[in-house]
């Protein structure tokens, strides 16, 4: 009950941006996650882990785990100091909601008490705010690579920043 609980806060807090990361980190989740666009479009697969710092203070992922078509679960790790989860959305499939993320996404980082990196087949890379409940774009169409596949538009007007409701109402469509 207690998760649900902090999930319901959460909902209530303004939908302020989430919070900003550095320029660094951004660098990081944005060449990490573009290394695995093509591996997840052709096995049509999620593939995910954990980001952190080593004990030096240096980036670091744990080993993409390739998961489902639609879901990816990964142990934790202790050997980072983790900060986020990441994910990819596998292959562009036109009957699925592939370039936002999922509210399973933002409960799962929120549960876990970290941010979030999801990658799109559409080359979108979103920052999940674990606590708020959020996403935001951190770069639009075509900046991670795209999945030849992918149709550009099929989703309507994608906005910056979105909220648990604003993804849960466009789920329920």
């Amino acid at each position: 009950m207690k998760g649900l609980a902090g999930i319901l806060i959460a909902l209530m807090l303004p939908a302020a941006p989430a919070t900003a990361q550095s320029a660094e980190e951004i660098r990081f989740a944005k060449a990490w996650l573009n290394s695995l666009q093509q591996r997840s479009f052709q096995a049509n697969r999620e593939y995910c882990g954990y980001m952190g710092r080593t004990t030096d203070g240096r980036f670091a992922a744990t080993r993409a785990r390739k998961g489902k078509e639609d879901s990816c679960f990964v142990r934790w790790n202790s050997k980072i100091d983790i900060f986020a989860s990441y994910h990819t959305h596998g292959g562009f499939d036109p009957d699925h909601y592939n370039e936002i993320p999922s509210t399973d996404d933002l409960r799962g980082d929120h549960a876990d008490g970290v941010n979030g990196y999801v990658a799109t087949p559409g080359g979108r890379l979103w920052f999940i705010d674990g606590e708020r409940l959020t996403a935001r774009q951190i770069c639009g169409l075509g900046c991670l690579q795209q999945d030849p596949d992918f149709i550009a538009g099929i989703d309507g007007n994608i906005p910056d920043v979105l909220r648990y409701s604003d993804i849960e109402r466009i789920e329920n469509r």
